[in-house]
């Protein structure tokens, strides 16, 4: 079979074993897949193999060309035609998803190695194409990266935190580097940089470039991979790395490292990704030193990330980018429009932008100016509050039931030592594009720590306070508590498996991998560990309630002050919770002296 466009051999593989396994008994089942090679003596090796079994697939790309023995050797050969529409609405009818003309460009532009990352069993269809919509701005984005001589410096960044101080100690290291005063081997070479899509990693990237004063080459993983099999994905990527070294010194952005996977997962593409995962490492240290090449790697996910790609040498340090609070909101708003709003506007804009990332500002500054353009008007705050989401305002007994929520959370973390409470916050209207996340409770941990069973249980019950709360005021909590990947009870599920099968902290040493999706595996398909994962969120949801009932009397004052100014912090907590801790005696009830 001759592919046409992105032969992607995995898929392939995949579509081959699935067409023979239905013209062959599966007992007979054996087919010879292989990706077709010029090399003479890997051809003739697989030759026999496939005569062997006398049922074969080869694959090959449009740019290979068959010699006389291969036009021989095959029986026929088949040219393979990229997807088209009709097959795209038909899969997504296939798979019961509405067919609309968003999803199906979507689907007809994105490489294979990309759909097969994001179309996995463990993940639903529906959620598969909105991960894939969530990533469509990066093309966008990588193009005002690479454009050195526009686009924002690291003092235009905002929200970024640590990782700003790390790109200007860069920037000084470089010019020391350059000057002849620093050897290269002091500079920190490789960091890995994670958060959710839209915070601006690309962005920072190009940032940081453009403060260094260095060229900047974007090399991703999704790109290495459509170039097709093993061979050809490893010459991408050396490519990617060999400009960056012609070019030095220079910054190598790699996108979607978390991409390339884990070597412990077992599936049918395991051998592919051990292959690209050594290159990878071969490149980052090996016997091809990166001198004079800054790799910064950019991830969602980075526990799904393999552990040898972030040891020291290689992608040591890792800063995590949240999604910008009130201040960067405000920064990275002035940033792209030039615009300060005024007091009133500036309420109505952190409101209604909580839970945006820098990309979704961005976007809403565009989407102004748009519409100043068609109006023939001046470019104003008007024009942007115009397109601010509709932020309806939350009824009190709504208020209510999320001050009480958050008051559990931040009670139970304080009586059992749960960190260091920064502040619990209440938003007062609803805003949809913040997943109608309308209250929280933020947490200082140690920078370096060291969990114990007890410690885990802690972070447990901690996460079950709100809903102990909900239990204790109401006799019930909402629904709130489960469904997303960061709801409380999704995320007490994995604290627990993990616990039992991956740490060897439960009712045994034997460990699993503890990979996320190897430990969701194992407990649907272990009654045994899932009763015990049950025994544990059970047991900690009752410390929680107890812990709520003993301090019934501080969590209304916290849920009543929480309503009252959307905001309290660490301090006011403990305060509140410690003048309700102190014992009192009536002076009706005074003990008698022994002489009256």
């Amino acid at each position: 079979m001759q592919i046409q466009k992105d032969s992607y051999l995995p898929i392939y593989s995949q579509a081959a074993e699935i067409f023979l396994m239905g013209l062959w008994d599966k007992r007979d089942y054996s087919p010879c897949i292989r990706d077709w090679d010029d090399l003479s003596r890997v051809r003739q090796r697989d030759q026999i193999e496939a005569l062997e079994k006398q049922q074969a697939i080869f694959f090959a790309d449009s740019g290979k060309k068959f010699d006389t023995e291969a036009l021989l050797f095959a029986d026929i050969i088949v040219s393979v035609p990229p997807p088209t529409r009709r097959q795209v609405e038909a899969a997504l009818r296939r798979f019961g998803m509405p067919v609309n003309e968003r999803d199906v460009e979507i689907l007809m532009s994105e490489t294979w190695s990309r759909l097969d990352q994001a179309f996995q069993a463990r993940r639903q269809p529906a959620l598969a194409i909105e991960r894939l919509r969530q990533h469509r701005h990066i093309t966008e984005t990588i193009a005002r990266a690479r454009e050195e001589s526009v686009g924002p410096t690291l003092d235009d960044m905002h929200g970024f935190g640590p990782l700003l101080e790390w790109g200007r100690d860069l920037a000084i290291d470089l010019e020391d580097y350059k000057a002849g005063r620093i050897q290269w081997d002091e500079i920190d070479s490789g960091v890995l940089i994670s958060g959710p899509p839209g915070t601006g990693k690309t962005m920072f990237a190009g940032a940081l470039a453009k403060t260094c004063g260095v060229p900047l080459i974007y090399g991703s993983v999704s790109a290495w991979q459509s170039a097709g099999a093993l061979d050809e994905h490893l010459k991408a990527m050396r490519a990617s790395f060999d400009e960056a070294k012609a070019k030095a010194p220079s910054i190598l952005f790699v996108d979607e490292v978390d991409t390339f996977g884990d070597r412990s997962e077992r599936d049918r593409s395991r051998g592919y990704v051990r292959g690209v995962i050594a290159g990878f490492l071969e490149l980052l240290d090996g016997f091809n030193r990166r001198k004079g090449v800054i790799v910064v790697s950019a991830c969602n996910n980075p526990q799904q990330l393999d552990p040898a790609i972030r040891r020291p040498g290689r992608l040591g340090q890792h800063f995590e980018v949240p999604l910008p609070d009130d201040d960067a909101r405000r920064s990275i708003l002035k940033y792209h429009s030039g615009i300060d709003l005024d007091p009133i506007h500036v309420e109505q804009f952190t409101v209604a932008t909580e839970g945006f990332s820098g990309v979704e500002i961005e976007q809403l500054v565009r989407s102004a100016k748009r519409s100043a353009r068609r109006r023939s008007e001046d470019f104003a705050a008007m024009h942007i509050v115009a397109k601010l989401p509709a932020a309806p305002e939350l009824p009190p007994e709504y208020l209510h039931t999320v001050a009480v929520h958050e008051a559990g959370h931040a009670i139970v973390a304080i009586e059992v030592g749960f960190g260091e409470l920064v502040n619990v916050k209440l938003a007062s209207h609803l805003v949809p594009e913040n997943g109608n996340q309308v209250g929280g409770t933020t947490y200082a941990m140690p920078r370096l720590m060291r969990r114990t069973r007890t410690a885990y249980l802690d972070d447990i019950a901690v996460t079950l306070g709100g809903i102990a709360a909900e239990t204790v005021v109401f006799d019930a909590f909402f629904d709130g508590a489960a469904g997303s990947y960061h709801a409380d009870l999704n995320a007490v599920t994995r604290t627990a498996t993990l616990l039992e099968g991956g740490l060897g902290m439960g009712h045994t040493l034997v460990v699993a991998d503890n990979a996320p999706s190897r430990l969701e595996v194992l407990r649907a398909n272990d009654p045994e560990l899932r009763k015990r994962v049950h025994d544990i969120i059970s047991n900690e949801f009752e410390r929680a309630k107890n812990i709520v009932r003993s301090r019934r009397a501080a969590l209304d004052e916290i849920a009543a002050r929480l309503i009252q100014t959307k905001s309290l912090s660490g301090d006011e907590v403990r305060e509140i919770v410690d003048r309700h801790r102190r014992p009192t005696v009536s002076l009706a009830k005074l003990p008698r002296s022994m002489g009256a």
